[in-house]
């Protein structure tokens, strides 16, 4: 008896998107090499996000109208547009647009594992953090869990910080070996500093984070954002092929405000800034945001200079969060544990 092959299965990216112009392109270049359709949920995009995945044939996008923060919900979107769209067997790639993937990925043993992987299978990947500059890298020993091998198994998210996949109890976790993900987003500062306090003021408002401390260390982001790794020279591979075909793998554009910028204000009339005093998104210049939101016609701001925290009250909570910190980082070593913020 002669054996069939099995179909490739087909590779579906699931994509969130909110003002991504800044990447999309360079994203949507690159998946679009390699995935046979990509998903994207788009939560009320004012830039030119949609006019960009208009021009490649591949993309689908659906509409995300929730207007909260809701990961569970976006991601059950994304994924029941693959499962409508897309014929089995499938992969589902759920992957942010500014996760690139390395130009090698697919000459690797891990790609072509990855595509023989039976149904079920959480496939997890090492996102590298280009560091400051394409040409290094900071490298975690954490692996993501990114992909799945679908089964059609439910998907069982949470509001902030879930899972993207489904992620079935005692399913078979494949760590892709060599297939990496260049993360581009700590190559921004500002743009990086500015959504690490849209998280916290938005962890305080839905109340996922309700410990104030907690809350700083998580989005401790005067500090080193992309937590404590290895500081490595980035490789020529992990660019090389997609340049050849014409994609920009190295611009990045980094203005001083953003649209997090802008929901943190909103947030401010919404609720008064007593409210976020306590959180750690004192050291920028509201008032001059504000001033050139204004300036730029957008709505829902506030209509007075921004009441910030008094200045003892933000250096009282650098003190106590000092302590906090180093408690943590006590308390880890005793016991043995990890952690991405202390090693």
């Amino acid at each position: 008896m002669i054996a069939v092959a099995s179909p490739r299965p087909t590779i579906v990216v699931l994509t969130p998107v909110r003002n991504e112009a800044w990447i999309l392109e360079r994203f949507l270049s690159v998946t679009s090499q390699f995935a046979d359709l990509i998903i994207l949920a788009d939560q009320g995009s004012d830039d030119d996000t949609a006019a960009i995945a208009a021009r490649f044939p591949k993309v689908v996008v659906v509409a995300n109208e929730d207007r909260g923060f809701d990961e569970a919900h976006r991601q059950d979107l994304l994924i029941a547009a693959a499962r409508e769209r897309a014929p089995m067997p499938r992969i589902l790639l759920a992957f942010d647009a500014d996760e690139i993937l390395a130009a090698d990925a697919m000459d690797r043993a891990g790609w072509r594992t990855m595509l023989a992987a039976p149904p079920g299978t959480v496939l997890s990947f090492e996102r590298v953090d280009l560091f400051l500059t394409t040409e290094r890298c900071m490298r975690h020993d954490p692996w993501r869990p990114l992909g799945y091998v679908d089964d059609g198994a439910r998907h069982v998210g949470r509001t902030i910080h879930g899972g993207r996949i489904p992620l079935p109890h005692g399913a078979p976790n494949l760590k892709v070996a060599d297939v990496l993900l260049l993360h581009y987003a700590a190559l921004r500062t500002a743009g990086m500093a500015s959504k690490l306090r849209w998280y916290s003021v938005l962890e305080n408002v839905l109340g996922t984070c309700p410990h104030v401390l907690k809350r700083r260390l998580r989005y401790v982001n005067h500090l080193d954002f992309t937590g404590h790794g290895r500081i490595e020279p980035s490789r020529s591979e992990w660019f090389a092929e997609w340049e050849r075909r014409g994609i920009d793998m190295r611009t990045v554009l980094d203005p001083p405000y953003h649209w997090y910028d802008l929901e943190v204000l909103r947030a401010f009339k919404r609720y008064d800034t007593r409210r976020f005093w306590l959180d750690d998104i004192w050291r920028f210049d509201w008032d001059a945001c504000l001033d050139w939101a204004k300036s730029q016609g957008f709505g829902g701001l506030p209509g007075r200079p921004v009441r910030t925290a008094p200045d003892w009250l933000v250096f009282v909570m650098r003190g106590v969060e000092w302590v906090h910190r180093h408690q943590v980082r006590a308390r880890h070593r005793l016991s043995g544990r990890t952690s991405r913020r202390f090693k």
